[in-house]
């Protein structure tokens, strides 16, 4: 079954976590979240994960390696002003890397 957002596996497995911890912390958790769901500053940002807690927002964005340097830092730091400038709002980057089998 493929991720909506046409994750990778690895990453999406990381972001199901992410989602747990942040709701066994007390935070609102939402999973790709939909425009609606942001500020209008963020609407036009495809985020991996909102989590809400009264006094704090943050927006959650998982790569792996290989996504990071596909996508570009650019990217992520149009994301981060983006990001900076709604107040109580914060980004989370987290970077995932694939397990290397051994040869």
């Amino acid at each position: 079954m493929s991720h909506p957002n046409h994750q990778p596996p690895l990453e999406h497995r990381r972001l199901l976590t992410l989602a747990r911890e942040y709701r066994q912390k007390g935070y609102a958790v939402i999973i790709n979240p939909a425009p609606a769901d942001l500020p209008p500053a963020l609407a036009k940002c495809q985020f991996d994960l909102i989590a809400e807690a009264s006094d704090r927002t943050i927006v959650v964005e998982v790569r792996s390696r290989d996504t990071l340097t596909l996508n570009g830092a650019e990217d992520l730091r149009r994301m981060t002003r983006l990001v900076e400038e709604v107040p109580g709002w914060e980004l989370e980057l987290v970077v995932t890397n694939p397990r290397r089998r051994a040869s």
